[in-house]
């Protein structure tokens, strides 16, 4: 399930299932948020996407996607 606030960087459905396609990297939250996690990858553009989202029973919720910031792009690179 996304939220609208999910759209608020221009970024759409399509491109979350683009990123789940090229095998993201997936931390649990860094802010320490119970059952929120992050997705960091790339959609079919090679856009490098920073996605957040939360567990909630039976399902998720995608409530954040954003192009990585240029630190992100750098760590996500050296994996």
């Amino acid at each position: 399930m996304f939220v609208e606030s999910a759209f608020k960087h221009g970024y759409t459905e399509e491109d979350f299932f683009e990123v789940l396609e090229m095998r993201p990297m997936k931390l649990r939250s860094k802010r320490g948020l119970a059952s929120v996690y992050e997705l960091y990858g790339q959609n079919c553009a090679g856009e490098y996407l920073h996605i957040a989202y939360r567990c909630e029973p039976q399902r998720e919720v995608i409530f954040h996607m954003r192009e990585m910031s240029t630190r992100e792009k750098k760590w996500y690179r050296s994996l």
